[in-house]
């Protein structure tokens, strides 16, 4: 009886924990689409180049780059941790 009992709290703290990550990863998306700051970032950066700047932040499983350059036609992009900066 008492296994089962541990089995469901782990099953509720792995759920628990999924919601807050939903919540948070649609938090910051709906901001980024604003062209907004993230509010949940792990790190964050501002590279500056000879055309403007790059912030970038470093989120729960996800990144997102603001771009203020000439040289880059995107505003904002969002998506899964592997993106890379465009240069071009």
């Amino acid at each position: 009886m008492k296994k089962n009992k541990v089995g469901d709290i782990i099953k509720i703290a792995i759920l628990a924990f999924i919601i807050i990550w939903i919540i948070i990863f649609f938090i910051d998306y709906f901001r980024a689409r604003q062209a907004k700051t993230p509010l949940f970032c792990i790190s964050e950066e501002t590279k500056e180049y000879d055309d403007g700047t790059v912030y970038s932040c470093v989120g729960l499983g996800y990144k997102m780059y603001k771009y203020d350059r000439d040289s880059v036609e995107a505003s904002v992009e969002f998506g899964p941790f592997f993106i890379k900066e465009r240069t071009e």
